[in-house]
């Protein structure tokens, strides 16, 4: 599935929310998106089953819808991002990838975490 900017943007917003969303919020969230753009968003990434309404609140006077993920979302982002991976691998070799992940870590202790959940991958890929 194809994404576009946007499209990636507003699910970025919404996947860095600990809660569901009005299109509002999303606006509020980034200083590219007008109201027009986030609705006609998240119509394509209801109907490709991306996002789901979860609820609706008050915003003002106004009864809102409030958007958050679907599973499908993280899986469609994840072939999204090892795709790009894939165009760039002769360039950026894994080791210098994994490097450059591990030093975007907020902290030591997330830092530490991550190393844990790879050693654990590469010991179940080596019994493999």
């Amino acid at each position: 599935m194809k994404l576009n900017f946007k499209e990636l943007e507003v699910l970025k917003i919404l996947h860095e929310s600990d809660r569901a969303l009005t299109s509002t919020e999303i606006v509020n969230s980034d200083i590219d998106l007008t109201q027009s753009t986030v609705q006609a968003v998240l119509r394509k990434l209801l109907a490709n089953e991306l996002v789901e309404v979860q609820g609706v609140t008050y915003s003002g006077n106004v009864l809102s819808r409030t958007f958050g993920l679907t599973a499908k979302s993280k899986d469609i982002l994840t072939e999204k991002f090892l795709q790009d991976y894939r165009s760039f691998r002769a360039i950026i070799n894994m080791p210098a990838a994994l490097a450059g992940m591990f030093n975007m870590s907020e902290t030591e202790a997330e830092r530490d975490q991550d190393i844990e959940l790879l050693e654990n991958l590469l010991a179940e890929l080596k019994k493999k």
